[in-house]
């Protein structure tokens, strides 16, 4: 027979899950912050103090995710959280990565041109609304994955309104148009308009990513009412 958790180890463990939360919150308003930089041009040495400080985020994000690991797997249910959230978090932590991957080619690139990048003033614009609307879906998925969402909301619907889909749909159609842009601006080479055109893929994979975690996190909630009925009857 299972005894409870108890109370001060449920709210530990939910704190350190809002402490994540909120780390992964700060690491996507950087990489707002670094497209921006990246595509105006940018302060010289400006991206690499936003690689320091997306690391400084990820830094926290990994020591939670290491106590999750080891605190969470005690508990078959915890305060509204649970083991099947453990592999969400993992994918939380695997999409901040990417952002801070691309932010550090972002400062690469600037040390080595020491100038603007290369896209095309016409499409800088499109590129921020791309941006934004990836990070939206990332904000979607981390408020998604809140103790307090995941004890007291039901699961949301798979087409609910301004959730993660729903930005993740308008990014793939926005990084659709713009690759075709890309593709038809005379103004850049090859080798440059094929660059431009990764950076779009790149910047929209992240929202594929978040809509993938959503999933996981939309299972787990779905069983949720199933566990805990299981443990009641034990």
């Amino acid at each position: 027979m299972h005894g409870a958790p108890a109370p001060a180890n449920v709210r530990s463990i939910e704190s350190d899950l809002d402490h994540f939360l909120d780390a992964a919150v700060a690491a996507t308003e950087i990489f707002r912050v670094a497209v921006a930089a990246y595509l105006s041009g940018g302060q010289k040495g400006h991206a690499w103090q936003l690689a320091r400080q997306i690391d400084e985020q990820l830094r926290t994000v990994d020591d939670l995710q290491q106590r999750f690991e080891t605190g969470m797997r005690r508990q078959h249910v915890v305060g509204g959280t649970f083991p099947e959230l453990l592999e969400p978090l993992a994918g939380v932590t695997r999409l901040l990565r990417d952002m801070r991957r691309q932010i550090s080619g972002f400062a690469v690139e600037s040390g080595f041109s020491g100038a603007a990048s290369e896209v095309s003033v016409h499409l800088v614009a499109d590129l921020q609304q791309l941006t934004e609307e990836v990070c939206s879906a990332v904000d979607e998925l981390i408020e998604d994955c809140r103790p307090c969402v995941l004890l007291w909301n039901p699961p949301a619907s798979a087409d609910a309104a301004l959730g993660v889909g729903w930005y993740e749909s308008r990014a793939d159609r926005l990084s659709t148009r713009l690759i075709k842009q890309i593709l038809q601006d005379d103004a850049l080479g090859f080798e440059a308009q094929l660059r431009v055109a990764r950076l779009v893929e790149e910047i929209d994979r992240l929202a594929d990513y978040a809509e993938n975690v959503c999933v996981e996190v939309r299972v787990g909630r779905m069983i949720r009412p199933t566990v805990l009925a299981s443990a009641d009857s034990r």
